[in-house]
């Protein structure tokens, strides 16, 4: 496209430019982009790759956002597993399967692998589930 979407991130664990100018597209409310950008990061499913960027970037918001200071944390942990069960039963399922299995190692280190090998793994319908939890989830840390 050849419009920009300005905004400033706050999600600074969303490292990929690509996976940046998607969120910025989910944010203005650009459904042309948004359209592309979902296109591209569901066929990179690489370690380092756009999905991979936004996946890390929302357990790691997700992961602060909930934990509680008179609860330690112990690592590693599965994600699915420190998530809130209110918070569990708005995920689509294939995002549950997902999050079962990625492990959140340290409090700001996130072993996404086993997640993108199960996403390598669905349907491009299923996966566009778990994409839709995750950027509504980034996009609702921005907001």
């Amino acid at each position: 496209m050849g419009h920009r979407h300005p905004s400033r991130l706050k999600n600074p664990e969303v490292g990929h430019a690509r996976a940046r100018w998607l969120l910025r597209a989910e944010l203005a409310g650009c459904d042309d982009c948004r359209a592309e950008g979902d296109e591209d990061a569901l066929s990179d499913l690489a370690s380092g790759g756009i999905f991979d960027s936004l996946l890390t970037g929302f357990v790691l918001s997700r992961v602060q956002r909930w934990h509680s200071p008179g609860r330690p944390s112990r690592y590693p942990t599965t994600v699915y597993r420190v998530a809130p069960m209110d918070e569990r039963e708005l995920w689509w399922v294939p995002t549950r399967h997902c999050m079962r299995v990625c492990t959140v190692t340290a409090s700001q280190e996130v072993d996404t692998v086993p997640a993108l090998r199960e996403l390598r793994l669905m349907s491009v319908p299923d996966r566009a589930l778990v994409l839709d939890d995750v950027i509504d989830g980034l996009a609702e840390t921005e907001g």
